[in-house]
């Protein structure tokens, strides 16, 4: 206030003052203690609530406050927005994103000191990289012929003559369709985001499919699925170490049942010949490897479906519209879209000239009334106007749900995807299970056939060739014994982990696809690409927004006029309003979540 009071004495009497952010507080203050001066800020901090009187109108001040700007959206979050006097206006500029924060404030955009009007969208050379336009002045809409702005309502009254006519001619040109050629490049740009994304779609889909099939092959630690779907995978290889060790146990039967059978000649009345019986468990084991074998082929196509034609789906949604869903919809959406701009632009441009044309005639009109009274000439014929063209929006039925629809679909195809591979999947696994199980079974029933056998009778016999005759062939039978246990427990061993790991799989895997989210997520539509369009259609959305504003002051200047050229330009004028809204609509529909 001392400053103000300060510049006064040196300068004069100071009628206006502005400032952002605390300047802007510090303009209001001046504004709050002298009604006499005229405020203008853009998001201005709030002032002390013993600074002002809350219920008071302060019309002297006019506050602009950015879409985005955080400041303004916090003081009003915590219920404190009263505490900036005066009117607001909503002003539409900036983005919607982290990096803007600061220019969303500010109003303006600085890069290495030097002020940068515009903010840089994706990388340079790749689809989609272009420039939004961010400094405020540009959204702060005022009337074509008052330059007053329009945020407080309608422009006052202006005479409609062949002047007036002229200046909304040319403004259409320079105001109006710059700026919607702007928020078209914003559409291109996008567009250009969806086809990119429609062009990767085998790379997308190939992405998802090698993190399903590394998140598949990791789900048991020891790598049991590593390569299922190959000859030479993990668990096709221990299959084949099971059967070595059938062989093996098989050979070590033989032998330990040779030696059994033909104990020396001094033990035979004190041996108790008990033959091991393992041919019909090995035979057992033998058949449930080879239907074990068979399953998992069985397995193993099954996961060769699920990764080449089940994840395929993921990108349908259970909708056989699309083959590539999200994709599919914004590309449909934008062909709506774009085909509206373009009609939008040439109805635009129509009326612009129309604009021109109506000034032209009523200014040739003149001069001929004013020469046929004077010189007693025919008025004669004027040029033939621009006819008005019907220029019908087309509606669109996508993206009805806005840009959450991506993380509908998501929702809906992770859980589709995971009920669908379970079933698949899962009663395979349960049968490989219940084999591995059997031949658990067989496996420690060889065992208990061995350990429960009592072989030998000897054991406190005093009589001292019999106890040498015994240690001898009694160390050859526990090295048979020995021989014969160790495949089998190894056996035993290697079945039982593959058990608990076909177990594991089926515990684990809904979480391992619930894992994968963020993958297929990405690879429904790139999440970069996809917020560069939320953002590319948002500034596209604050255009028309302001154009809407624009048009409405001029629907309102051609409103209620008795000549009928002037009551046409105001039927066009309403009909482009209309148009820019249904646009507007559309294009919203991306830049929202």
């Amino acid at each position: 206030m001392q400053h103000y009071e300060d510049m006064e004495k040196d300068f004069g009497e100071i009628t206006s003052v502005s400032g952002n952010s605390l300047g802007g507080a510090l303009a209001n203050y001046v504004g709050v203690e002298y009604n006499h001066v005229r405020s203008v800020t853009l998001n201005p901090a709030m002032l002390p609530a013993s600074a002002l009187d809350v219920e008071k109108q302060y019309d002297n001040i006019t506050n602009y406050i950015s879409e985005y700007d955080l400041l303004n959206l916090s003081q009003d979050a915590i219920g404190m927005g009263n505490q900036v006097p005066g009117l607001k206006y909503t002003i539409y500029n900036g983005v919607p994103s982290i990096a803007g924060i600061g220019f969303n404030h500010t109003g303006y955009r600085r890069e290495d000191s030097m002020h940068t009007p515009y903010v840089t969208i994706g990388r340079k050379g790749e689809p989609g990289y272009g420039k939004i336009y961010v400094d405020a002045h540009h959204h702060i809409v005022s009337s074509i012929w008052t330059g007053q702005p329009l945020y407080g309502g309608r422009s006052e009254r202006i005479d409609l003559n062949v002047e007036t006519l002229q200046m909304l001619s040319e403004s259409i040109e320079t105001s109006v369709l710059e700026r919607l050629g702007l928020a078209q490049t914003y559409i291109g740009h996008t567009v250009e985001i969806i086809n990119h994304e429609s062009e990767a779609y085998e790379s997308r889909l190939n992405t998802v499919r090698e993190a399903f099939q590394e998140a598949f092959e990791d789900i048991i630690d020891d790598g049991l699925l590593r390569g299922i779907r190959f000859a030479n995978s993990v668990f096709k290889l221990m299959i084949q170490k099971l059967h070595a060790l059938l062989d093996t146990i098989e050979r070590t039967s033989q032998v330990l049942n040779g030696l059994l059978n033909s104990p020396p000649a001094a033990l035979i009345e004190f041996i108790i010949n008990k033959p091991i019986d393992a041919e019909s468990l090995v035979s057992e084991i033998r058949g449930s490897l080879e239907e074990l074998e068979e399953t998992l082929d069985e397995f193993a196509l099954a996961v060769e479906d699920t990764v080449y034609n089940t994840i395929e789906d993921i990108f349908k949604a259970g909708q056989e519209k699309f083959h590539d869903v999200v994709v599919g919809e914004l590309e449909a959406h934008f062909e709506h879209v774009e085909s509206n701009y373009q009609r939008m632009n040439a109805q635009v441009e129509e009326f612009g000239t129309q604009v021109g044309q109506v000034a032209n005639a009523f200014k040739t009109i003149d001069q001929r009334v004013a020469h046929a009274i004077t010189d007693q000439l025919a008025i004669g014929d004027i040029d033939p106007m621009t006819s008005t063209t019907d220029f019908t929006m087309e509606d669109s039925p996508y993206l009805l749900e806005f840009m959450k629809f991506k993380e509908q679909y998501l929702d809906l195809t992770l859980d589709a995807f995971k009920g669908t591979s379970s079933a698949i999947l899962f009663p395979i696994a349960m049968t490989l299970i219940n084999k591995v199980t059997l031949i658990e079974i067989a496996g420690k029933a060889l065992v208990g056939l061995v350990k429960g056998g009592n072989y030998l009778s000897l054991y406190g016999n005093p009589i001292t060739l019999v106890l040498s005759l015994f240690t001898d062939y009694d160390d050859r039978v526990k090295e048979q014994v020995n021989a014969f246990l160790h495949p089998v427990e190894e056996m035993n061993e290697t079945v039982e982990g593959i058990r608990t790991g076909l177990q594991k799989f089926m515990e684990n895997y809904p979480t391992v696809i619930d894992n994968l989210r963020p993958y297929i997520d990405s690879a429904l539509f790139n999440n970069t690409g996809y917020y560069n369009i939320h953002i590319y259609n948002t500034a596209a959305t604050s255009i028309l927004k302001d154009m809407q504003l624009l048009f409405d002051d001029i629907v309102f200047q051609l409103s209620d006029h008795e000549a009928e050229a002037i009551t046409s330009l105001y039927d066009v004028s309403s009909n482009v309003k209309q148009n820019m809204s249904i646009i507007e609509e559309q294009t919203a529909r991306a830049a929202t979540w």
